[in-house]
């Protein structure tokens, strides 16, 4: 039986308990508190058709009201419309201007009734669905002026919408919801500069290289600042304020009503876009290449069929899940390009971290799954910033690995692939201007052409292996001993050609004779028994016959003809 009491008592503890809890405390209209208001309300869903204040009221007062656990108070997507009360105390003894204001921009409808004693003195109609220029005050969410007079005053909303119904209510001074305004529109100012920067210089520099990985980067920017200014609000407050319908199946479809959707689905298809590009994701995999079209394709396709079929609730559904995918596939396309040994791809895996983390938070929180608040539902324009900056920063070193690259093909096509030396082509590119300056100032200006003797006999007697060996000796020869300012390059076969700035014959016959004896100095120590290389050399210098450089060189070819003739192993010099 004591048990049986004891019982009986707790039940009826925990019964008071709960009925207390349903009824939330009142707001101050003093306080000014700048935090939402939602622990301070209770709410009700409609379940079977659409209630009256009347009716509301009256379930309010049946305790079907629940209390408000969090600040904001969150639903999630699909939700029956809710009504939700509270109240407002003015202790003063002066009426209290403050401003209502509902902070989410995407609510349909909402309706706001202030009753005192159980009149209805105040009434306003808001919500997307109806034009901008009916609302009460020039604001993106749902703002109401409303002078509470002294006493205790009753407020009454009903929130209707099939987006995620999130609903934090504020109760602001004048000043104090002027300066939230003033700070939120600042940093969203922030934000929509830097990405409107950054998508025109990268627009910029498509224009300047024709590469379509910056055109994409672009759009992939434009897709976000588009899909933000319309869930925000700003969309609707800016571009269409009076909801521009669309005609379509002779039923009135309003942009409004199918923005948020579709431009988080365009977003999502514009990242993968860029991503597949900027991977090399056709010529590396086509496999991974083939899927992530199938899943933008897919992705269009069930939000082409959920808006033909005039569902809201289906099209979010398809464009909330195709977002957390999209965070999901960028960060495993980083990784698989990482690990391809892609070096840009490092920044490309961190932006996709930080812009999955973002949306997966603000994602979540819209949903319902966790805490909304400032932080969580902005958490994508800050992972977007990162994102934006390290893609930036990845373009950046795409650029710089493109242009080493070429640097490196350009050097390499003036290089001598066997030797190392310069080729034909670079022993011009670097001579012209020498040649012009001597022929301008009449400087002494000399040309060495030296070639290996019977070096045909040496590939027929060893190889093309040794022969190939026999060059590099002479080139490397030919390397250690020229002058800082002389041009060597490799002229043909066994051909070598020595450019001599400011340098009379006497002196370029002098070097000649120092080449010739290092070269007579080698031994081939790759053949079994070594193998005696000489050369024959032929110098010339610049005289009035020499109106180019190639007739130059003619001169000094006559002059190698002429060593050869006389026994090779030798230099013969022609004067100007």
């Amino acid at each position: 039986m004591l048990v049986y009491r004891s019982l009986r008592w707790l039940v009826g503890v925990l019964a008071i308990l709960v009925g207390a809890s349903a009824l939330a405390a009142s707001v101050s209209v003093l306080a000014d508190d700048p935090s939402a208001i939602g622990r301070s309300t209770v709410f009700f869903q409609e379940t079977d058709g659409r209630l009256t204040l009347a009716e509301a009221a009256a379930a309010r007062h049946g305790g079907k009201f629940l209390p408000g656990t969090s600040p904001v108070l969150n639903f999630g997507i699909g939700a029956k419309p809710v009504w939700i009360h509270f109240a407002v105390n003015n202790p003063g003894n002066a009426p209290v201007p403050r401003r209502l204001s509902i902070e989410t921009a995407w609510l349909d409808r909402v309706d706001v009734y202030v009753q005192r004693h159980n009149q209805t003195v105040a009434k306003a109609h808001l919500g997307d669905r109806l034009p901008y220029s009916q609302r009460p005050l020039v604001s993106r969410y749902f703002v109401v002026p409303q002078v509470f007079d002294p006493g205790l005053s009753e407020v009454y909303l009903r929130v209707e919408t099939p987006d995620p119904m999130v609903v934090p209510i504020y109760l602001l001074s004048q000043d104090a919801s002027r300066l939230r305004q003033t700070r939120q529109e600042l940093s969203y100012g922030i934000v929509y500069g830097f990405l409107l920067a950054l998508m025109a210089y990268n627009a910029i520099l498509y224009f300047s290289l024709r590469s379509s990985r910056y055109l994409r980067y672009s759009i992939y920017l434009a897709t976000f600042i588009a899909m933000n200014v319309a869930y925000t609000g700003h969309g609707f407050a800016w571009l269409w304020p009076e909801s521009l319908s669309w005609q379509q199946w002779s039923n009135p479809i309003m942009w409004q009503q199918w923005s948020n959707p579709i431009l988080m689905l365009a977003f999502g298809i514009s990242g993968l876009l860029f991503a597949i590009r900027f991977l090399e994701l056709r010529s590396c995999c086509l496999r991974v290449h083939r899927f992530v079209l199938g899943f933008c394709i897919t992705g269009g396709a069930l939000l082409g069929l959920a808006i033909l079929l005039g569902s809201q609730i289906a099209a979010l559904l398809v464009a909330f899940s195709f977002a957390l995918l999209f965070s999901g596939l960028m960060l495993a396309l980083g990784v698989f390009a990482v690990r391809a040994g892609q070096k840009p791809a490092r920044y490309f895996l961190l932006a996709a971290l930080a812009a999955m983390v973002g949306a997966v938070l603000t994602a979540l929180s819209t949903w319902g799954f966790i805490p909304h608040n400032s932080w969580t539902f902005r958490a994508v324009e800050i992972g977007m910033l990162f994102d934006a900056t390290l893609l930036a920063l990845a373009l950046a070193c795409q650029m710089r690995a493109g242009q080493e690259q070429r640097l490196l093909a350009e050097r390499l096509a003036q290089l001598d692939p066997l030797t190392g030396l310069d080729n034909r082509r670079a022993f011009y590119d670097k001579t012209s201007p020498l040649w012009a300056h001597a022929q301008r100032h009449g400087l002494a200006t000399s040309v060495m052409l030296l070639d290996i003797d019977r070096f045909k006999q040496i590939n027929d007697a060893h190889g093309h292996a040794i022969g190939d060996v026999v060059l590099k000796d002479v080139a490397n020869a030919l390397r250690q001993r020229v002058r800082q300012e002389d041009v060597l390059a490799r002229w043909g076969g066994e051909e070598f050609i020595v450019f001599m700035p400011d340098t009379p014959v006497e002196a370029g016959s002098a070097l000649a004779e120092r080449l010739r004896v290092a070269i007579a100095d080698l031994r081939i120590l790759h053949a079994r028994d070594g193998i005696a290389v000489t050369a024959s050399f032929g110098v010339a210098q610049k005289g009035e016959q020499h109106e180019t450089l190639d007739a130059l060189i003619a001169s000094a070819d006559a002059s190698l003809f002429q060593s050869k003739q006389q026994g090779r192993n030798q230099v013969t010099a022609s004067l100007a």
